[in-house]
């Protein structure tokens, strides 16, 4: 008997993770239970290095951000974790965005926490909210450069992180940024020059 193909293999995988996914929303504790021991070190890993590029890589910061992660997945019956489909990426590049979003939702809510400190003033600005980008047209760029646009922009991730999540090299995300952004310069400058004429 033939060994089975990377292709094969991976749709066993698939399979499996789907069948572990759909007990656990049906409120299955023995397979959430599997969920989390499968895929914490992923989780974890995500955190990590999101808290690190900001310079808060102390271990009960990583373990209260990953429990985050936990929590928002779990959160009103599961809705984050519903949203999960195997044919537009794999369970740990899918968890890996989620960790990161969710550890920089953490960071930012800090960051805009007003001081109470004796010397604050009351009519002092609050701190901007989280940055969430225009609206990319749909019609100018591929899915892959919406990706990589949101990534690298609303989310702030260095290139070597977005290249880690779509598991490609760092020039592929460069070259994909640059199309992404030429492409946009196109388009702005067509629509000044219809507005113009």
């Amino acid at each position: 008997m033939p060994d089975p193909t990377p292709q094969s293999r991976r749709s066993e995988k698939t399979a499996a993770i789907t069948e572990t996914l759909a007990a656990c929303l049906s409120g299955d504790v023995g397979a959430w239970d599997r969920f989390v021991r499968d895929h914490r070190r992923i989780i974890l890993a995500a955190v990590s290095r999101t808290l690190q590029r900001h310079g808060r890589a102390a271990a009960a910061d990583v373990d209260d951000a990953t429990q985050d992660v936990f929590v928002r997945l779990m959160r009103d019956d599961s809705r984050l974790l519903r949203t999960f489909d195997p044919d537009r990426a794999s369970m740990s590049t899918w968890l890996t965005l989620v960790a990161r979003s969710v550890t920089l939702d953490r960071l930012r809510a800090r960051k805009n926490v007003v001081s109470l400190s004796p010397d604050h003033e009351p009519n002092q600005t609050a701190p901007s909210s989280p940055r969430t980008g225009p609206d990319l047209p749909m019609e100018v760029l591929t899915a892959r450069q919406r990706l990589v646009l949101h990534l690298l922009f609303d989310r702030d991730l260095a290139v070597p992180d977005v290249a880690s999540i779509l598991e490609v090299d760092e020039q592929t995300v460069r070259s994909t940024k640059h199309k992404a952004l030429s492409r946009l310069r196109e388009h702005l400058a067509k629509e000044d020059g219809e507005i113009g004429g």
